[in-house]
């Protein structure tokens, strides 16, 4: 028996990078994974994957038992992960790349999952011909999205993308692709059929969640609700007006103007979104999505003080960071984020602090990505928490925020 707990999160890494060069390297050229159970027809164990064209549209073959079925980007990789997330256990898995980068994964009899990592070299004479005539595999351009990127304002009456709009436009698409493999990860929900539940948090003008609305029911064939809340009233009214632009109406669209804390969304959110929220407003955030039981929590913080004001400046043996006042922003800024997902930890989700875009791009490139997958307060969850705590002398505003549900976060009075 497989230790759970080891297993699945190691597998979900493994299928991340395996996922990544299949469905979003231009030169993948084949893959295979072997399951430990029949996946059918009759006694078959393997599927294959390969890219064709068809019509002039890039497809993904599954082959299995001499069967072959041509599918869209979203719906193979749907299925992949469908098969990878059962009860039933992928035991290898081998892709490689036109160029010769590879990746070969196994499972030990104990449950530990291995991965190999090839390099690749150089690339064939087809490709290298083409040069940077090659498009980059942006999300955005895997379907038709010339209205929504209108109603965005990323490109004029022409179609041309304007200057101004480059980096964020790379912005999005990062965004979407940590989205994309974030919700290959999640165990389906309970309710299938109905719609996912987007909660736009401190949403601003909503560039990425109206991007996650179009590229999900376009990719995915999914529905989406989509609800943002900020503060600012004008900001909403301008949601408002894009929403009318591209023919979205209540409830698959809904804007409201107030604060994070007091709103309530129409019903519980599958997933939570949190982007350049400043300060507590992230946290504020993050405590609206543990609060409601989110099952994914994406979240990139913008400026962070609330904690740079708490730090004991005497703080043994730390003083010597602490007295310079643009390093003592910085590690406040690295706290922080530890103290956020680590909070997340404790109330049942898997974790991680990954970078979100090119720094050249923003310089507030963090993103805590949170997937729901047990009780609160698991595993060694707490104990790292009270550890980074009492180290430093602090209690986040966030384990404040959180303490009607979760008491264990603040020291006893």
């Amino acid at each position: 028996m497989f230790d759970q707990e080891t297993f699945r999160p190691q597998m979900h890494a493994a299928l991340g990078e395996i996922s990544a060069l299949v469905f979003d390297t231009p030169d993948f050229r084949e893959a295979s994974f072997r399951f430990r159970d029949l996946i059918g027809p009759g006694d078959n164990r393997s599927l294959a994957l390969r890219p064709v064209q068809i019509g002039g549209e890039a497809k993904w073959q599954l082959s299995r038992a001499g069967l072959a079925e041509n599918k869209g980007r979203g719906a193979a990789k749907k299925e992949l992960w469908e098969l990878a997330n059962s009860a039933n256990i992928l035991l290898e898995a081998h892709a490689t790349a036109a160029d010769g980068a590879a990746l070969h994964m196994r499972v030990t009899k104990k449950g530990h999952v291995l991965l190999q990592r090839v390099r690749g070299g150089a690339r064939p004479a087809a490709a290298a011909a083409a040069g940077h005539d090659r498009e980059k595999d942006y999300p955005l351009a895997r379907f038709d999205s010339a209205a929504l990127l209108l109603a965005l304002g990323f490109t004029g009456t022409d179609g041309a993308m304007k200057a101004s709009m480059h980096a964020k436009y790379r912005q999005v698409n990062e965004f979407l692709r940590h989205l994309d493999a974030a919700l290959d990860e999640l165990p389906p929900g309970k309710d299938r059929d109905r719609p996912l539940s987007i909660v736009d948090c401190g949403c601003g003008k909503a560039y990425r969640s109206f991007a996650a609305k179009a590229y999900l029911e376009a990719t995915r064939g999914i529905a989406v609700e989509l609800a943002g809340v900020d503060r600012k009233k004008d900001v909403i009214a301008a949601c408002r007006r894009t929403a009318e632009t591209l023919g979205w109406s209540e409830p698959g669209a809904a804007f409201a103007a107030g604060d994070i804390a007091g709103y309530k969304p129409r019903r519980a959110p599958d997933v939570v979104l949190s982007l350049h929220a400043c300060d507590t407003a992230t946290d504020d955030a993050i405590a609206f999505a543990v609060e409601r039981g989110a099952r994914l929590v994406l979240s990139a913080p913008c400026c962070q003080h609330e904690l740079q004001k708490a730090l004991p400046a005497n703080l043994r043996p730390h003083r010597a960071v602490l007295r310079n006042g643009i390093l003592r922003e910085r590690l406040a800024d690295i706290l922080t984020d530890a103290f956020r997902a680590q909070i997340l930890r404790v109330a049942g989700y898997r974790a991680s602090v990954v970078e979100f875009v090119d720094p050249e791009a923003t310089a507030r490139n963090v993103l805590i990505r949170a997937s729901r997958v047990s009780r609160p307060g698991t595993g060694t969850a707490l104990a790292d928490y009270e550890d980074l705590r009492e180290a430093w002398g602090v209690t986040p505003y966030l384990a404040t925020r959180l303490a009607p549900l979760l008491p264990e976060l603040v020291p006893a009075p």
